[in-house]
C-alpha cells in the first residue's frame, strides 16, 4: 500500500468540521497505512478498528507494527508505543497521537 503524505493541520481541522466524521476516516487510513509498512498484505483492519473504538490499544498496535516494520527497511525510526499510550488517556490526546502517527509516516512517504 502506498502512503499518502497529509498535511496534520488540515486533517485536525476536518476533524473538527466534519463533528468527527474525518477523525475515523482518519484513523482508519492511519491503522492500515501503518501496519502495511511491516507487512502489504496485512489489511490492517483489526488495528483500523482498535485505534478508532478504543484509541489506547489501537495506538499501541499500531505503533508496534510500524516500529517493527521500519526496523525491517532499515529505516531509522523510534517506537513511540508507550508514549501513544500515555497521551491516549488524557482527553484530546488521541489527537495528538494521530498527529504524530501521520508525522512519522509523511517522513516515510518523502
Amino acid at each position: 500500500m502506498a502512503i499518502k503524505q497529509r498535511n496534520i493541520v488540515v486533517c485536525i481541522l476536518l476533524q473538527f468540521v466534519t463533528c468527527g466524521i474525518y477523525g475515523i476516516y482518519w484513523g482508519f487510513k492511519l491503522a492500515k497505512e501503518s501496519v502495511s509498512v511491516k507487512d502489504p498484505a496485512d489489511s490492517g483492519i483489526l488495528e483500523a478498528l482498535l485505534l478508532i473504538f478504543f484509541p489506547i490499544v489501537g495506538a499501541f498496535l499500531t505503533e508496534k507494527k510500524f516500529s517493527e516494520g521500519c526496523a525491517a527497511r532499515g529505516v531509522e525510526h523510534k517506537d513511540n508505543s508507550i508514549l501513544y499510550l500515555i497521551l491516549c488517556i488524557i482527553p484530546c490526546g488521541w489527537l495528538v497521537v494521530f498527529g504524530m502517527m501521520q508525522n512519522s509516516l509523511n517522513k516515510l512517504a518523502a
